[in-house]
């Protein structure tokens, strides 16, 4: 790891510091640039250690869980570093979601203090009604029952030097939500978190002069490039806030305007820019990284993509929030559209394992054969430290091997003999029809391409409807249909790619859209809303 930190110009940092030393070395070069404003690592240093003295006025001690409750936005950056800085364990929040589960996870993870700013002040009211805070930062007025310090009393603190901390420190917690609905805290360390960055720096060679889209909301791993790697590079992040995303035509204007190099996000925002960017009145020659993960994307759209940004090199960045990113599949040509993208090769740090999804043990009679599918099982020094609150989860999930700590993803993954990972969707979404052990995210997959390459479908999604006569019955929910779709062609394309009993009996046409708080596709509700269309027409 210490190779890649040093070339770099970070040998020897934590995450608390690395702002810091950028100021002492590069203090005019813009490391922020937000809206109209821009913000050079000099200023953004003087930001962050005057909030972190904030928090540290209200008694915000090291090891403290601190919410950092922001719209994508500069601010919501100085929060992040400022709560690393000060010894303490920041915990982003989702602008999105209602004030019962801000409640649930500030509740889980103990946190009393939050740093917020004045367009959430009455998501933080409800949020304090659920559970009293005892200390806000960033609110220009005064909340009942709690000690607010305001943006003027901020600007007004001596700022504090970054805290001492050892790797093993918590940096940061992201959440997400388990089967149960219930949050689940993914806590990393300053050394998983350096690990990520050493990674990131060596796959795509990040420099000073790059200029970074800062597109992944806090609470979402992918905004590990922008808000920890970035920064160690000198590189200037671009933001984009949630009003450029919504409107794709001022999305790839703000990429042009601004000469992006590194672009890394959902693959749900590049299906937007291709289907909705005014990409061919707009010059992304700038561009050298598009990188994307999270979710399964068609190779037609990255295909269409890469028309756009003829320098780019595409990256597909696989790895659940647990690990961040473990493999890379780098494309510098169209890749091939009659296949699912790979995932690409493990990078240098990770150690894989394709466990029999039908077993418990990683020794190495049960690890499949090449070409089959196996449980994913990844040691790494990205691996989180744990799960937050969660010692039975811990135990199912992170299991000692040869010394090592192995992360069982849940992910169904085959390598060929070279090494090529390719990815089959999820353990816990097999389902049996008629017999068979079927996949769903894979069936998905071969419908979203052949959707792409006939132009006749955004996304599609599958779900088992279960009949009263007890049979199972496979339908595809279809969004964003062309005005022609045939439901019936459309199978029929699927029946010569797909094994028979894999193959929808039906299709229904979704009506709209829906989003996790992280912007990729709700795949959980558009399955749900194609049970429920299904039913009404049974």
């Amino acid at each position: 790891m210490q190779n890649q930190l040093a070339r770099s110009g970070g040998k020897g940092l934590s995450l608390s510091g690395v702002v810091f030393q950028k100021a002492m070395t590069i203090a005019e070069t813009p490391a922020i640039v937000d809206l109209e404003s821009t913000i050079t690592y000099g200023a953004l240093a003087t930001s962050i250690s005057k909030h972190s003295a904030a928090l540290a006025s209200v008694g915000v001690q090291p090891g403290d869980r601190v919410g950092v409750h922001f719209n994508k936005s500069a601010e919501g950056f100085i929060a992040m570093h400022a709560a690393v800085a000060v010894g303490a364990v920041a915990v982003p929040l989702d602008p999105s979601s209602p004030a019962t589960r801000l409640s649930d996870i500030c509740q889980q993870m103990q946190i009393t203090v939050i740093s917020t700013h004045k367009p959430l002040r009455r998501s933080v009211e409800a949020l304090h009604a659920l559970h009293p805070l005892r200390a806000v930062v960033g609110l220009d007025a005064a909340l009942q029952g709690t000690e607010v310090v305001g943006p003027s009393e901020i600007q007004g603190l001596a700022g504090v030097a970054p805290a001492k901390v050892s790797p093993d420190s918590l940096a940061y917690i992201v959440t997400t939500s388990g089967s149960t609905g219930e949050p689940k805290g993914i806590a990393h360390t300053h050394q998983s978190a350096l690990a990520y960055v050493d990674m990131a720096l060596g796959t795509y060679g990040l420099v000073e002069g790059d200029r970074v889209a800062d597109v992944a909301p806090h609470h979402f791993d992918v905004s590990t490039l922008s808000l920890w790697a970035s920064p160690f590079a000198g590189a200037t992040n671009v933001v984009v806030n949630e009003a450029y995303q919504r409107l794709p035509a001022s999305h790839s204007q703000l990429l042009e305007n601004e000469a992006v190099t590194v672009w890394y996000g959902v693959p749900f925002l590049i299906q937007q820019l291709v289907l909705r960017g005014d990409l061919a009145n707009r010059s992304l020659d700038s561009l050298r990284w598009m990188l994307f993960g999270g979710e399964v994307v068609p190779p037609g759209i990255i295909a269409e993509m890469m028309k756009h940004a003829p320098n780019a090199r595409f990256g597909n960045c696989f790895g659940p929030a647990e690990v961040n990113v473990v493999s890379n599949a780098i494309f510098d040509s169209p890749p091939d559209l009659d296949r699912p993208l790979s995932i690409g090769f493990a990078n240098d740090q990770a150690e894989f394992r394709l466990i029999d999804p039908t077993q418990n043990s990683p020794e190495s009679s049960h690890e499949v054969a090449p070409g089959e599918a196996g449980e994913l099982w990844a040691a790494t020094p990205q691996l989180m430290d744990r799960y937050w609150a969660h010692d039975d989860l811990n135990s199912q999930v992170i299991k000692v091997v040869d010394g090592k700590r192995f992360y069982r993803t849940g992910d169904l993954v085959s390598a060929d003999s070279t090494g090529q990972l390719a990815f089959h969707g999820r353990v816990d979404h097999q389902v049996k029809v008629r017999g068979f052990r079927v996949e769903l995210e894979g069936i998905e997959v071969e419908l979203e391409s052949l959707a792409q390459r006939t132009k006749t479908a955004e996304s599609v999604v599958v779900s088992v409807l279960r009949k009263d006569s007890g049979e199972d019955e496979i339908v595809a929910g279809v969004l964003g249909a062309s005005p022609d779709f045939d439901g019936r062609k459309f199978l029929s394309g699927a029946a010569s790619i797909l094994p028979a009993h894999a193959v929808p009996e039906r299709t229904v046409q979704l009506s709209a859209a829906s989003y996790t708080g992280s912007g990729k596709l709700d795949r959980r509700n558009l399955r749900n809303q194609a049970v429920a269309l299904a039913e009404e027409k049974t």
